[in-house]
């Protein structure tokens, strides 16, 4: 295929203790239908074979850049990418997912048609379902729909199953926040959209979410990391985006009181109730008391139902959460 004459493509990868899955990860990214590509491995200090892995791919694939460094964590590594990318345009793709063959090219036909500085697919494939869409739809999200979205989140959360401009992102100075424990990726992605001069949004699935890697953060229960970490960068976020209109506000304001859910269930699955009494007493009385605002809101009826189960009982309702984790992470393994 000629590529002379095509934009240049970075997709960015950052590993650590992944090497289960990165053989996977960089065929899905070598054997794109969209040829010019420059593809980016961080090796983020893995102690396991994933650098040795990447290594071994970028002898046979001149496209393939392997960069070894101390772990910095996701944002680290993501920003170890970007400050050595030259594509046109960038995306980043989880390290223990996969992209479909097409994913670039869809991606990148949204963005150019467009003329957008961000591109995002609503949906994605996981290990449980591979049915794709049946009509395809594209529309273009203001700014502050696309932020809105995100908070509540409609639409996936994290850097991936995402295109940006890299003019757009360097004009900006886009970069993660790598001291963000977790999070990183919703911090990114609301940031650059506030910035953006226009979002463009398809519902083809060309990203494939793996829900079966036990070893994930966001699959095995943290309190310090995944709960508190949460909290802070919801904090974070509330004290440097700059755009705050009502609607932003209040999709904020969900997602705040969603991350104090998180928490509790962080606190209730890992068994450490006794060790975080006040930070657990802390998440029950943050819930009751917001609950009826998210109930009262312009949220989605299935929003409003589960503020009105965690008005009544938060413990039970993270239960059925855990519950619910449980059978998806048992289905992923059976398939």
């Amino acid at each position: 295929m000629e590529t002379s004459n095509k934009p240049l493509v970075t997709l960015a990868t950052s590993m650590y203790k992944v090497e289960k899955y990165v053989a996977q990860n960089i065929e899905s990214l070598i054997t794109q239908t969209y040829k010019n590509l420059e593809i980016i491995v961080v090796d983020d200090g893995s102690p396991d074979n994933s650098g040795r892995i990447a290594d071994e791919y970028a002898l046979k694939d001149h496209r393939i850049k392997v960069i070894h460094q101390h772990n910095r964590g996701l944002g680290g590594g993501r920003n170890a990418a970007i400050d050595i990318a030259t594509g046109d345009y960038i995306a980043f793709v989880d390290a223990d997912d996969t992209i479909c063959p097409d994913f670039v090219e869809y991606m990148l036909g949204l963005i150019v048609s467009t003329n957008a500085d961000m591109a995002i697919s609503k949906n994605c494939f996981t290990t449980l379902d591979m049915t794709q869409v049946k009509n395809e739809t594209v529309e273009i999200y203001s700014p502050e729909k696309a932020v809105a979205e995100f908070f509540y989140p409609y639409i996936r959360l994290g850097a991936w199953n995402k295109m940006y401009n890299m003019k757009f992102m360097k004009s900006h100075g886009l970069r993660f926040v790598p001291e963000l424990k977790t999070g990183e990726g919703l911090e990114f992605i609301t940031r650059a959209a506030s910035m953006a001069n226009k979002i463009a949004v398809g519902n083809r699935k060309v990203y494939i979410y793996r829900l079966d890697n036990v070893g994930s953060a966001t699959t095995k229960a943290n309190v310090e990391r995944q709960g508190k970490g949460a909290l802070e960068t919801m904090k974070y976020i509330g004290e440097h985006l700059e755009m705050k209109t009502l609607e932003i506000k209040s999709a904020y304001s969900w997602h705040l009181w969603n991350c104090y859910r998180y928490c509790l269930r962080q606190i209730v699955d890992s068994g450490t109730k006794a060790q975080y009494k006040n930070l657990y007493a802390e998440c029950e009385r943050y819930l009751r008391n917001h609950s009826w605002s998210i109930i009262f809101s312009g949220v989605k009826t299935r929003l409003k139902v589960e503020a009105l189960v965690v008005f009544l009982s938060p413990l039970f309702y993270v239960h059925l959460q855990i519950a619910k984790k449980k059978h998806i992470l048992k289905q992923s393994h059976g398939h």
